[in-house]
């Protein structure tokens, strides 16, 4: 049982960006790196770890759920629409816990509120740059336009509703590759109780003969006026996914029974 379901819905935006001139250069290089993504990102597999937490006063652990699964993306870009959906596989059954969790789909791909076609649904400032792992990164701070469409949606009891993000991308400056992205709530959604959503999501190289930057981990903290979760996805094992079919022909033989 879900007490929550948050999705990443990637609907088609006009491209016409209006961004500062000092960012212009950095954003345009996270536009080419999340295209790249986004070609990249669906033609691996992984494994998925999931641990899933209902937290009461002080943050004591009331209920919890650790999950493992094959994961894989599935992209659509039919029809000028570009939608994400995440494929998973529980590699082991486990029984589901007395109280509802919640269910976070979609972070992982949180850095494709950079596509080119989502420029004008988003205000990009350049920050000053910031040390994160010893490493000084580029910054680029992000805020959703009120009166545009959100490419991320929020799924309660089987209505959506757009998810208006703000926040802070951490990037390479020479080639626009997200380290880490860091969003919460423009505004509480009062409508449907939903007062605090934090993510933070973290990507680095994977593969050894030709590095692809891909998810790594995606930590969600979502509260309405009574309940809190915590959900926390890692990714590993990332490996190339393709389907391989086989045919095989046989030869029909005739009658040799010597019947007429």
């Amino acid at each position: 049982m879900l007490a929550l379901t948050f999705g990443y819905l990637l609907a088609f935006a006009a491209q016409s960006p209006s961004q500062t001139t000092q960012s212009a250069t950095l954003l345009q290089r996270a536009q080419s790196r999340a295209e790249q993504f986004a070609t990249e990102f669906p033609s691996m597999a992984c494994t998925e770890r999931l641990e899933q937490l209902k937290l009461g006063d002080g943050s004591k652990v009331q209920e919890r759920r650790d999950s493992e699964f094959d994961y894989l993306l599935l992209v659509d870009a039919a029809g000028g629409d570009f939608s994400v959906e995440e494929s998973r596989l529980e590699k082991k059954h486990l029984k589901a816990p007395a109280q509802p969790l919640l269910s976070t789909t979609g972070f992982a791909v949180l850095l494709m509120i950079f596509l080119p076609r989502f420029a004008d649904s988003y205000h990009f400032e350049q920050l000053e740059p910031q040390v994160l792992d010893g490493v000084k990164w580029a910054r680029l701070s992000f805020e959703h336009l009120g009166t545009k469409d959100s490419p991320s949606v929020l799924e309660v009891s089987g209505r959506q509703y757009p998810i208006p993000w703000k926040g802070i991308a951490w990037l390479d400056e020479s080639t626009g590759q997200v380290r880490q992205i860091e969003v919460d709530l423009r505004e509480p959604l009062e409508d449907i109780g939903l007062v605090g959503l934090h993510s933070l999501v973290r990507y680095g190289a994977t593969g050894a003969a030709s590095p692809v930057w891909l998810p790594l981990s995606a930590v969600i903290d979502a509260r309405t006026r009574h309940q809190h979760w915590r959900n926390t996805h890692t990714f590993m094992g990332y490996r190339r996914f393709s389907v391989e079919t086989e045919s095989k022909v046989t030869q029909v033989k005739g009658d040799t029974t010597g019947k007429q």
